[in-house]
């Protein structure tokens, strides 16, 4: 036996011996609702999805989803249009972000073609060697040889110029162009389709929904209705008006129509069209056909078939919007809306579990759409707290309510029984302090309530539009409060929570501290040493200082505001949470910052990072699996901050290398993950000579080797040591096996 193989063979049993078996994951991920479904396409067993929230597979013969987003390499989220070329590529069109493209086989998105950064792709139509593109400004023509852009038509006849063209197609070398205002076509045997001249055109028909070619005929759906087109006379004329017709499809050698109320209607001849017997699907946004006769269906809840099995639902979040997070039994819950501010996008709250989410809302049994807080009591009953039904809690299988029949919480309107919530947090008794907006502040034992009180704003010397909104918990023992009209809040209640007479409330607005950064605070958090950091909408507040029961007021250490100046990237400060070593995260409304022993260390971004949107809006952190769920205005993430606390706290036995043992051969890299954020790793031979060193970079958690070192050779075999730290961060260390590839 040569001697490398004895190498090897020691070195892959020695490899297995220092690591149980590892799975690598990026440490972001990502979560959105694709359940409003803008375009489309079938071929096959595949169905594809352009959605609100990312790129929907769904596989008609597994009958599973998979979901592609920013992470896969797409530009961007919000999808318009999907399309097959002939060779099985994936194309799909951003809002603003430009044009994505998935190779046939491939699992992730190539990078995004830039050239209609800012243009809504409103369609996509291949036609062997181009794709031609319909954006809100007129079409551009892509070669998807040269992958570029070719030349662009913005005035289509008498349409417009810049019009938004919304469908597409091609017959006998014709390009079809459906705008927002009516109809042009032209021959792409034409020298300069740049010149208006070139094209024909029908105005004053509204905005074209769709293109359709079957049996030699072109169909656009209007909004007067269907018209087809005659090629003799080169003109179209109305063939359908019964109803709005909002997209067009094939089924059975037919043209079919589906219609705004939900009917599809078959076309049999000219101007004789007949009701298909079939099941009303409203909100149709998008038609496709595979030649089994099914269609499938892109409509505002999701794919819909017709002549098939019916897919499975989803299982999508009520929408990508993201507020106050929760972690439920190991499942994550989410509210969609923050207060009454955000009612228009309301979604009721969502829950994760293995996967896929449940959304409970109005329809479901809760109170309404506009959930706004979660919280669990001292039995792991589920509170929702919502803007204006009180609180309902999730008492076995059923959704229970306190209101102000049965409970201390009051209500305001002309009934005075519209209860607003603003948040619920539970104390270390097991009380459940409840912000009763516009009222003031409930605390109550648990469910039923045996006990119960009011601590009523007015009644405690504020006036009714004392604006109370987010609770914590101070360790004095006193509460605060964050206030969208006077800044911070403080809420003492005597050490009795059940029994009045001794409670007071403190404002500290910027009338009384002129240091406040502006007195409409939307988050507020105290840390291990004391600090009190209030988010508003003008900074960070970071204070330090104590509550004098006796005297009734707050006496100010420190005072220290944060802004652009000091490195965040936005004064909008939304959310606050602290991680297992203490780094405070701060949503803003342009990233995600940390801060590290009082400075800002960095920075995420949408661009520099897996952050699915700059608008960050709600921060979790999980403790058991040290993550940070991220929420923001467009999706959810979930970060990896580094190695779980697991095997009684050790470290090491939740990172990873991979593969180990490593075979160098110049190409292929080794991966280390579960690395603290921004790390910097040495790696070391067993003598303890540095080989070299490598940086994680920013908002990442793990880092990849070639194999040199830092002459710029290759390693030779043997065990390595690892060791990576980054600041106010513990340390990280292991070894691997390295195997001389090639040395043959």
């Amino acid at each position: 036996m040569r001697p490398l193989h004895i190498t090897l063979f020691l070195l892959l049993g020695l490899a297995c011996s220092l690591s149980a078996q590892l799975v690598v994951d990026s440490e972001w991920a990502a979560f959105t609702s694709m359940t409003q479904a803008n375009d489309v396409v079938a071929r096959g067993d595949d169905v594809w999805l352009a959605t609100g929230g990312g790129a929907l597979h769904y596989d008609r013969s597994t009958q599973t989803y998979r979901r592609f987003t920013r992470l896969d390499g797409l530009g961007g989220n919000q999808l318009l249009s999907v399309t097959l070329d002939d060779v099985g590529d994936l194309w799909v069109g951003t809002a603003a972000n430009g044009l994505s493209r998935m190779r046939a086989g491939a699992s992730h998105f190539d990078p995004p073609f830039l050239e209609f950064r800012d243009r809504d792709i409103l369609t996509l139509r291949p036609h062997n060697d181009r794709l031609f593109v319909g954006t809100d400004r007129g079409v551009s023509v892509f070669l998807l040889d040269k992958q570029e852009v070719k030349e662009s038509y913005r005035r289509l006849g008498l349409i417009s110029k810049d019009a938004a063209v919304h469908a597409l197609a091609v017959h006998d070398e014709l390009l079809f162009v459906g705008t927002s205002e009516g109809l042009a076509w032209a021959s792409l045997s034409q020298p300069n389709l740049q010149d208006p001249d070139s094209w024909n055109s029908v105005r004053n028909l509204g905005n074209v929904r769709d293109l359709v070619v079957n049996d030699g005929t072109v169909s656009a759906a209007t909004a007067l209705g269907v018209f087809t087109y005659d090629p003799i006379t080169d003109q179209f004329s109305l063939d359908y008006n019964e109803e709005v017709v909002v997209g067009l499809g094939r089924v059975n050698g037919l043209t079919l129509a589906a219609t705004a109320d939900g009917n599809f209607m078959r076309r049999l001849g000219v101007q004789i069209w007949r009701r298909m017997g079939a099941p009303v699907i409203n909100n149709v946004r998008a038609v496709s056909t595979i030649d089994d006769g099914s269609v499938w269906l892109a409509t505002g809840t999701g794919l819909r078939v017709l002549g098939a099995e019916a897919p499975a639902p989803a299982g999508e979040p009520g929408s990508s919007r993201f507020y106050d997070l929760r972690i439920v039994d190991g499942d994550l819950w989410a509210a969609s809306v923050p207060d009454d501010q955000q009612r228009s996008l309301s979604a009721g709250v969502y829950q994760l579990h293995e996967g896929s989410w449940t959304v409970f809302d109005k329809s479901t049994g809760m109170p309404n759409d506009e959930l706004v807080a979660i919280e669990t009591d001292r039995e792991d009953r589920v509170w929702i707290g919502s803007w204006g039904g009180g609180v309902a809690i999730l008492d076995g299988n059923q959704w229970v309510e306190l209101d102000e029949q049965n409970s201390v919480l009051r209500g305001i309107g002309p009934n005075e029984d519209f209860v607003a919530v603003g948040d619920v947090q539970r104390d270390a008794q097991g009380n459940l302090w409840v912000v009763n907006v516009a009222v003031g502040i409930a605390v109550i034992d648990g469910y039923p309530q045996t006990q119960g009180y009011l601590f009523d704003q007015v009644a405690l010397g504020q006036p009714s539009r004392l604006d109370l909104y987010r609770i914590g918990l101070a360790q004095a023992g006193h509460k605060w409060v964050a206030s969208r009209t006077d800044g911070l809040v403080i809420l003492d209640d005597g050490g009795t929570p059940f029994t009045g007479g001794d409670d007071q409330i403190v404002v500290v607005n910027t009338a009384a501290e002129t240091r406040l950064s502006s007195n409409r605070a939307f988050d507020l958090i105290e840390d291990k040493d004391g600090v009190l950091w209030l988010a508003t909408d003008s900074g960070l507040n970071a204070i330090q200082g104590s509550y004098d029961r006796t005297a009734g007021r707050f006496d100010v250490d420190s005072w220290r505001v944060y802004n652009t100046l000091d490195g965040l990237p936005s004064d909008e400060i939304n959310a606050l949470e602290l991680d297992g070593d203490g780094h405070l995260w701060v949503a803003t409304g342009s990233g995600l910052s940390r801060i590290d022993d009082g400075e800002v260390a960095f920075t995420l971004t949408s661009t520099n990072s897996g952050l699915i949107n700059d608008r960050v809006t709600g921060l979790l952190f999980d403790e058991d699996s040290n993550e940070l769920w991220i929420g923001t205005f467009d999706g959810l993430n979930r970060l990896r901050l580094g190695t779980a606390p697991v095997d009684g706290g050790n470290p090491i036995a939740s990172s990873g290398v991979f593969p180990n043992p490593f075979v160098t051969d110049g190409r292929d890299r080794l991966t280390f993950s579960g690395l603290p954020l921004g790390a910097t790793l040495q790696i070391y031979t067993l003598q303890g000579e540095l080989v070299t060193s490598l940086d994680a970079g920013i908002g990442r958690g793990s880092v990849s080797w070639n194999g040199l070192n830092d002459a710029g050779f290759l390693v030779g075999s043997g065990i390595y040591l690892y060791a990576a730290q980054a600041p106010s961060s513990s340390p990280v260390r292991g070894r691997f096996a390295v195997i001389d590839g090639s040395n043959p």
